[in-house]
């Protein structure tokens, strides 16, 4: 808990370094603010340092402006949360600890409010692998032999059109259909969608269209099969 005098003592570093005038009502805000907040006053004092060597120092001086009590509080919650970043509980010598849950809020305690040095890194795991890791580790670099080996291995295929050689620019499965590269000055570049006679193989359709001439002699000899089944059935009929 902070102290009216104390709240007055922050108050008054914050004015030689803002000129601010400070007035009673000022110190009884900051006693209230800074109180429902739960801020130390060791936290404050590092936050109001922090505000003004940090923050406003890297700041054009148009752009610096005083700190506030939210400031305070926001930066003090930070520092405590920096201090705790790295920490790691101390037990007593031995297995048992039947004061664990004192013990480790103690600690926190000590090494939030700045009490207990912080570690600025976390320690280095002590001890030996796990005995199943020297295992595996000791497998590594020989050769492993091959998971059912009866019988070929199942030809692995890609969907959609990918999935097969382009009959169009002959692409390999798996890359990209191409067009151009008719010359040195002008070099093949890849399509963002692969050739109609790709896509129509994967779907189970044929590589090539049918020309117009192909589709009209089709056409010819499908009339002419009608008129043959045409005339029979006339002559069938007695016509």
């Amino acid at each position: 808990m902070i102290t009216y005098e104390e709240a007055g003592r922050l108050l008054g570093l914050a004015a030689a370094r803002d000129q601010r005038i400070v007035g009673e009502a000022d110190i009884l805000a900051w006693h209230s603010d800074l109180n429902a907040a739960g801020v130390l006053f060791a936290d404050a004092d590092a936050a109001l340092t922090r505000f003004y060597a940090v923050e406003m120092a890297g700041l054009e001086p148009e752009a610096r402006r005083r700190v506030t009590t939210p400031d305070v509080i926001g930066i003090a919650r930070k520092i405590r949360a920096e201090r705790l970043a790295n920490f790691v509980y101390e037990p007593p010598p031995g297995d048992d600890d039947p004061d664990y849950l004192a013990r480790l809020r103690f600690q926190i305690a000590k090494t939030a409010d700045g009490s207990t040095p912080a570690l600025t890194e976390r320690p280095a795991l002590e001890g030996g692998p796990h005995p199943d890791v020297l295992k595996a580790l000791a497998q590594v670099g020989r050769s492993t032999p091959d998971v059912g080996g009866e019988g070929p291995v199942a030809e692995v295929r890609r969907v959609g059109p990918l999935g097969i050689q382009c009959p169009t620019c002959q692409a390999a499965i798996g890359r990209p259909c191409k067009i151009g590269g008719f010359d040195e000055k002008r070099p093949p570049r890849e399509l963002r969608t692969p050739h109609a006679a790709r896509t129509r193989v994967a779907n189970g359709g044929p590589a090539q269209l049918e020309s117009p001439a192909e589709i009209e002699r089709r056409r010819a000899a499908s009339m002419a099969k009608l008129q043959e089944l045409a005339d029979r059935e006339r002559e069938a009929s007695g016509g």
